[in-house]
């Protein structure tokens, strides 16, 4: 009897031992895992910060060099342009989100650069990338994305819906292709020329986002490049993460 209650006051240490042990680690993990959210939250709001001033200065250069610059919010349904305002590129300032309509950069149906468009990105391009490396934010970018857009228009012929949407897409992606290839080109000289290499992504996405205004596409909005800048972020969540990786945050490319 004696033995048993013996054995039990042994099993009741053990437990009271292990469950001090688990308390401790889940401490431990507690406090490590909201550093890390709380670390997280503040990159993201520099970031933000950071992309804010980046159009704030391109804005002004631009504006210096008589390039016309709207202000939009992306999340937003797009609004009518006034006939008589002159707007050669939209710009969110919360996202970076850079559009561009194909009017300023190609012929109908051609992905070839025309003269006009070569002029612009002359002066667009060094401005957009020099203030996004001079400023802080460039530690922050993960990928820059030019996306090549199309509207729905179908070409002549006898095609299905499915080969009319390649169509596009082959011509979205190769005007994207050229506004990259541009982009080379002209920072070949730019301290950050190697840094490109690791940032630009090209996308065609052909018709598949048309702009939408008063409930039906603006077939000349839906002709544009855009320049996405994405973040570096956690991945899908941060726990898994935290995780994955512990404390130390960094982006895997």
């Amino acid at each position: 009897m004696a033995r048993r209650k013996n054995q039990e006051t042994e099993e009741n240490i053990f437990w009271v031992t292990m469950s001090d042990l688990f308390l401790g680690m889940f401490m431990v993990f507690a406090t490590l895992f909201f550093a890390f959210v709380s670390n997280s939250g503040q990159g993201s709001e520099a970031a933000q910060e950071a992309t804010q001033e980046m159009v704030q200065e391109v804005v002004q250069e631009m504006q210096r060099q008589n390039i016309s610059v709207r202000l939009i919010n992306e999340d937003k349904p797009a609004e009518p342009t006034d006939n008589h305002e002159k707007v050669d590129i939209e710009m969110d300032p919360e996202t970076g989100l850079v559009r561009i309509s194909d009017l300023e950069l190609f012929e109908l149906n051609k992905s070839t650069l025309t003269p006009k468009g070569q002029a612009f990105l002359n002066k667009f391009i060094p401005v957009y990338f020099d203030c996004i490396y001079k400023k802080d934010l460039s530690k922050y970018i993960s990928t820059v994305t030019i996306q090549g857009h199309t509207d729905s228009t179908n070409f002549k012929g006898n095609y299905s819906v499915e080969q009319q949407y390649m169509k596009n897409m082959n011509l979205s992606m190769n005007r994207a292709y050229n506004v990259a290839n541009f982009v080379f080109a002209k920072c070949s000289n730019k301290p950050y020329q190697r840094e490109l290499t690791h940032t630009i992504k090209v996308e065609g996405v052909s018709s598949a986002r048309p702009i939408i205004v008063d409930g039906k596409e603006d077939k000349d909005k839906s002709r544009r490049v855009e320049l996405r800048i994405i973040l570096k972020r956690p991945t899908d969540s941060v726990l898994q993460q935290f995780l994955t990786n512990g404390a130390n945050y960094e982006d895997l490319r």
